[in-house]
């Protein structure tokens, strides 16, 4: 392994875009060296599904795993950018060029669909699976999607169809990458959840590392 780390997260701030209806994320200094206190100590209030995060089971699936139930090496391994840009769905097409074995070789899926360009703004619209794809990827080996969008579902969702899809293939989501630099090719991707216990997702600081 190799090569300088590309962080593929997006930046969490007071007042940073989250889904609609969902709780602001907060981030201000309570003590303050500038105040007279010995030290600077941050507190923080924001939903586990702010920003660049995974999605646990339990999220969609009350009897699903809670996000601390999850074995930390789901997170860390071989990463496989897709390069979605222009696709209007994420299609078993995409992985045309590839055998058995290189899905095999780096199980965790990540799309590039370049949809959320600005960090400042919540996007409403983007690219969906095929509703086929999920158990497609599963029968190949595959255990990790992620996408630079906020959901595997639409906006206005009201049955979180496609997360059911994922829980049915034993799926892992992560959602909000921000892969804008990250050339289509195989990586090692580092995104730990924090151990929250009993959560239904958490916040990642997800990077790459070039292999």
């Amino acid at each position: 392994m190799s090569g300088t780390l590309l962080d593929i997260s997006r930046p969490l701030y007071s007042g940073s875009p989250h889904w609609p209806g969902d709780i602001d994320t907060d981030f201000h200094l309570g003590p303050r060296i500038a105040d007279g206190a010995a030290c600077n100590v941050g507190r923080l209030a924001l939903s586990v599904h702010a920003g660049t995060h995974a999605d646990a089971p339990f999220h969609y699936n009350d009897q699903g795993t809670r996000i601390d139930g999850l074995a930390p090496e789901l997170f860390v391994g071989p990463a496989r950018v897709i390069d979605a840009r222009g696709h209007t769905a994420l299609t078993e097409k995409l992985f045309a060029r590839l055998s058995p074995a290189d899905l095999a070789a780096a199980p965790r899926i990540l799309f590039r669909t370049d949809t959320w360009l600005d960090n400042a703004t919540f996007p409403t619209a983007w690219p969906l699976l095929e509703r086929t794809l999920p158990a497609w990827l599963a029968a190949r080996g595959v255990k990790l999607i992620g996408l630079d969008v906020p959901s595997v579902d639409t906006l206005t969702n009201t049955d979180m169809a496609i997360h059911h899809l994922m829980d049915a293939a034993n799926l892992l989501i992560l959602e909000s990458l921000d892969l804008r630099a990250a050339a289509p090719g195989v990586y090692e991707l580092i995104a730990l959840p924090l151990k929250l216990r009993g959560a239904d997702g958490s916040p990642v600081r997800a990077v790459l590392r070039p292999l």
